[in-house]
């Protein structure tokens, strides 16, 4: 519900420093012309003809006041002789932001009546609806980001706007001091906004996308932290440590799986019964259906199969099956893949993920090095150059002796050829 005040803004001055309460105020400007003010700044003249509001264009250098004022008496006589239709104004102010150019495209008769055309902030709600339709984000915090940032960061200066009314300027002003402070968020921010107008232009809402590059921003050179991981030496010191906590055994199984694993916290912790061969200790994790939110499945679009060390098949065994994941505290649940990173960073500056450093680097170390094709194929590392084409082997066997070599060094033992 609109509010309209009996207040005139009667002078350029007072229209430019007039400040909107809402995103819906409205204040006359003359005869039958009003400016609707939002919070984002934005000042929207409209014409009021037979208890409908027509649209005449932003508030700006290209139409100051008195130009409203002129195209708003110029369309209201052409309205008031039915030489044009309400349709064909708002057609034509679109276009045309001078009262010579409106009354040149009225009385040519070839007004282009484009209406229905949303608001970035439509657009973008709509775009996103479809991405979680579609499982677009399999995570919940990476769901909860892309709207985050954009409500944050842009709504506020082009939410407001009609999608073809948006300058490749308003993007710019806001997102330079944003890459400058938070490089990263920027530039997804810039992607989903780049992807809402590529969607726009394709169903022919807009002329042009008019989102700048992200190579057309100064971005501030910025160090690189990956996921602190802990130096392959210190492995046996780790796996001694773990022996002597006082932790819940299921937890420090699945601590223990994680870093022989070298698999993703939450593939460890939600490991399930049903992906697990007791008599053959081969663990089977199946990929991620794009369709399902459901967690603790391969990321990587794969199926993963590995045959645990001896060692931890007799662990395993060892645990209760009140339900249907593996490693349960309460028998009803499974422990959060948070409970291993905390516990890893008692130990030290180390994270799950960082494990899988850990091995690569070891695997690095040996005498002679392990083959990189059978390192990658042990941590599901996608493949590069030819190998991702040509080499189809998943090395299940070697993969299986490899994971027992890597038990004897991280228990402290000696390595074997």
């Amino acid at each position: 519900m609109s509010t309209k005040s009996t207040y005139q803004l009667t002078s350029e001055m007072a229209l430019r420093k007039w400040r909107p309460g809402d995103n819906n105020t409205r204040q006359s400007c003359g005869p039958g012309l009003y400016v609707r003010g939002f919070k984002s700044g934005r000042k929207l003249f409209q014409l009021r003809y037979q208890k409908s509001w027509i649209d005449l264009g932003d508030y700006g250098p290209d139409l100051p006041l008195a130009h409203a004022r002129e195209t708003a008496l110029k369309a209201k006589r052409l309205l008031k002789n039915g030489e044009v239709t309400r349709k064909e104004v708002a057609a034509a102010a679109l276009r045309s932001h001078s009262v010579d150019a409106i009354e040149t495209e009225l009385t040519r008769g070839n007004a282009d009546v484009r209406l229905g055309i949303p608001t970035f902030d439509m657009a973008y709600r709509d775009w996103f609806a479809l991405g979680v339709k579609a499982n677009r984000w399999t995570h919940k915090a990476s769901m909860r980001h892309v709207i985050r940032s954009y409500e944050m960061h842009a709504q506020q200066h082009i939410g407001d706007l009609r999608l073809d009314l948006i300058k490749r300027s308003e993007i710019r002003k806001f997102m330079e001091p944003l890459f400058t402070t938070r490089s990263d968020t920027a530039g997804k921010l810039l992607g989903s906004i780049n992807e809402v107008l590529e969607r726009a232009y394709d169903n022919e809402l807009i002329d042009h996308n008019p989102c700048p590059k992200r190579r057309n921003f100064i971005i501030p050179k910025q160090s690189i932290k990956s996921a602190p991981s802990l130096e392959y030496t210190g492995l046996p010191d780790l796996w001694n440590w773990l022996g002597e906590r006082p932790f819940h055994q299921a937890v420090i199984t699945a601590m223990k799986l994680a870093v022989i694993s070298a698999q993703r916290a939450s593939t460890v912790a939600l490991m399930r019964w049903e992906h697990y061969q007791p008599e053959t200790g081969i663990w089977t994790v199946p990929a991620k259906n794009p369709q399902e939110s459901t967690e603790g499945l391969m990321k990587s679009g794969r199926t993963f199969a590995m045959k645990l060390p001896e060692e931890l098949q007799q662990t395993i065994a060892g645990l209760p099956q009140a339900c249907e994941y593996v490693f349960s505290v309460n028998g009803r649940s499974p422990i959060h893949p948070e409970t291993l990173r905390r516990n890893f960073m008692k130990y030290g500056d180390i994270t799950t993920h960082g494990f899988r450093n850990t091995f690569k680097t070891w695997a690095l170390h040996q005498d002679p090095p392990i083959d990189r094709f059978l390192v990658d194929r042990y941590t599901d590392h996608a493949l590069e150059g030819l190998d991702r084409h040509y080499r189809r082997d998943d090395m299940f066997a070697e993969r299986a002796v490899l994971a027992e070599r890597y038990l004897t060094f991280v228990k402290g033992g000696q390595n074997f050829e």
